[in-house]
């Protein structure tokens, strides 16, 4: 049971589907096919995502997903998806025609993973990038063990192995940067699955990839009951925060290298904060490669801020901070002991939960963030993915 009084789908998501299918059942005969054709297009409805479309046609579903910067000359990437011992329609066009449920597919990120554990379609994951970008334990000890390819991330890929592992589907992470790593996968008759939702803008429409996913796995309606459950929790989340008089202003990112990374601050971060009732000082901003701006403007802002999220993602205590940079220690937000790091929550290997199931609970992220801006709004509130660091111990 979490803070809003619901338990998690994702620990009951087989039972979920079950009632689910059998209620499909009971529909009556003569009142199935209009029922499934308003079904059809309200399923079919991406009520969040940008980045992605969803369309009912002939018993087949036809997705494409855009191309993730609006400048960018990347065409859309569209799929026809048909379900098995279903004859491929003559109007396929150019869409890359996927036969569906997938039974073998790899991840390159623990997003990706987690959505697919939610769907209950563990068993199809063959391969992922690696352990530096998939938190999951157990995912880690099946690399040991060698259970899962290590398939390289973007131009690292190994194509030797893909081909060897031989997946239905390449989930390869989208980002604003052109690559040409789609062309590489198609001519070695690969299919890539085009994800881009970490550059979506509106939290919500970050999690609703698990529509995007679950229609590969024939797992829709299993998607959209936990889509809509979550989507439920996240704006009474932020229905609490309509009414505040004071949005205290706030930073997120580091110094990096003479410039200051917010890596780790993605576009539906930034909507999130404003989401919490806070103001973010980088809104705004132009970005150079999508998450630096000049080091000056970044410790000039971190001077007024009253508060600091998504520090250095090592950090555990301000004493990391300022160990990194004395120049932190000038921060309002560190003198006045309000900054928040998300790691406050890590799998045994250290890496932060935040982006591989954090992202698959918008809803508890914004509650800790309303917790950290108005602490009166959220009493009893245990934080979940934020710590709040302070100084070491003298005896550390």
């Amino acid at each position: 049971m979490n803070t809003f009084g619901f338990r998690y789908p994702g620990r009951s998501g087989s039972i979920l589907l079950l009632i689910l299918l059998l209620l499909a059942a009971c529909t009556p005969a003569g009142r199935q096919t209009g029922s499934r054709q308003q079904a059809d297009r309200e399923a079919g409805e991406v009520r969040y995502a940008r980045l992605f479309t969803i369309a009912r046609e002939n018993g087949c579903t036809r997705i494409t997903v855009a191309a993730a910067d609006s400048a960018s000359r990347q065409d859309p990437f569209t799929y026809l998806l048909v379900p098995e011992g279903k004859p491929v329609p003559e109007d396929a066009g150019e869409a890359m025609v996927v036969r569906i449920p997938l039974k073998k597919v790899t991840c390159e990120n623990g997003f990706q993973v987690s959505l697919l554990q939610m769907l209950g379609r563990s068993a199809a994951l063959a391969g992922v990038s690696g352990k530096q970008r998939v938190g999951q334990d157990d995912v880690h000890r099946k690399i040991d063990s060698g259970e899962l390819a290590v398939i390289g991330f973007m131009r690292g890929m190994n194509m030797e192995r893909l081909l060897k592992t031989a997946p239905d589907m390449v989930f390869v992470n989208t980002t604003g940067v052109a690559s040409d790593v789609p062309g590489k996968l198609r001519s070695c008759g690969l299919t890539p699955g085009m994800f881009s939702a970490s550059l979506e803008e509106h939290p919500l429409g970050a999690f609703e990839w698990i529509r995007f996913m679950g229609a590969f796995f024939d797992r829709d309606s299993l998607a959209d009951a936990l889509f809509s459950e979550r989507e439920r929790a996240y704006l009474d989340v932020q229905a609490r925060v309509a009414d505040v008089k004071r949005r205290p202003s706030v930073i997120a990112g580091y110094s990096r290298k003479g410039a200051w990374s917010t890596m780790g601050s993605s576009r539906w971060f930034a909507t999130m904060l404003d989401h919490a009732g806070a103001d973010y000082l980088f809104k705004g901003k132009p970005f150079e490669r999508g998450h630096l701006i000049g080091q000056e403007a970044g410790l000039s802002a971190g001077m007024s801020a009253d508060f600091w999220v998504n520090t250095h993602f090592r950090a555990v205590s301000i004493d990391d901070l300022t160990g990194e940079d004395s120049r932190y220690g000038l921060f309002r937000s560190v003198r006045e002991r309000r900054v928040y790091n998300n790691n406050g929550s890590c799998f045994a290997n250290g890496r932060s939960r935040f982006w591989d199931t954090g992202m698959t609970e918008p809803h508890l992220i914004l509650a800790d963030l309303v917790s950290i801006f108005h602490p009166e709004l959220m009493p009893g509130h245990k934080l979940k993915y934020y710590r709040r660091l302070d100084r070491k111990p003298l005896n550390q």
